[in-house]
């Protein structure tokens, strides 16, 4: 096989896990209600603590308009409270409602059956060094 089919054959193989794995997930979380970017953004606020929609936004790697829409979706079914920013009225703050909170826990657990489903059988070495491959290359293509 030729490094140029070998090269292409990577790119097909990560687009289709990409888009399974995104299928696998949504379907997953449609019980808890949520979109897979409502659970992203509810998570990230959760684990990492920020607040900035501009801040979410590059975290996420997705456009501000992007963000804007999703958190709009998510103010209105109740999942995150959008205000002022008490240190710059100029500026807009996000929280992660009670009603937001309340559905992470049954989301965080459909989604460690769909991770488990996509790794079970690769052995431990092999998905770190799975892991530590995607990283570079996620890293490759922010360069």
């Amino acid at each position: 096989m030729s490094d140029d089919i070998k090269q292409q054959e990577t790119l097909d193989l990560l687009t289709l896990v990409s888009r399974a794995s995104a299928r696998e997930a949504a379907e997953a979380l449609r019980a808890s209600g949520l979109t897979l970017a409502q659970f992203s953004l509810l998570d990230l606020i959760e684990k990492e603590g920020i607040r900035f929609p501009t801040a979410l936004a590059r975290k996420l790697d997705i456009e501000s308009s992007t963000m804007a829409a999703i958190l709009k979706r998510a103010e209105r079914d109740g999942l995150v409270l959008r205000s002022p920013d008490p240190k710059d009225a100029r500026g807009i703050v996000v929280e992660v409602t009670e009603q937001g909170r309340g559905l992470l826990p049954e989301a965080r657990r459909a989604l460690a059956a769909v991770e488990q489903k996509l790794t079970k059988d690769i052995d431990a070495q092999d998905l770190e060094s799975a892991r530590t491959a995607m990283q570079a290359m996620l890293l490759n293509l922010r360069k």
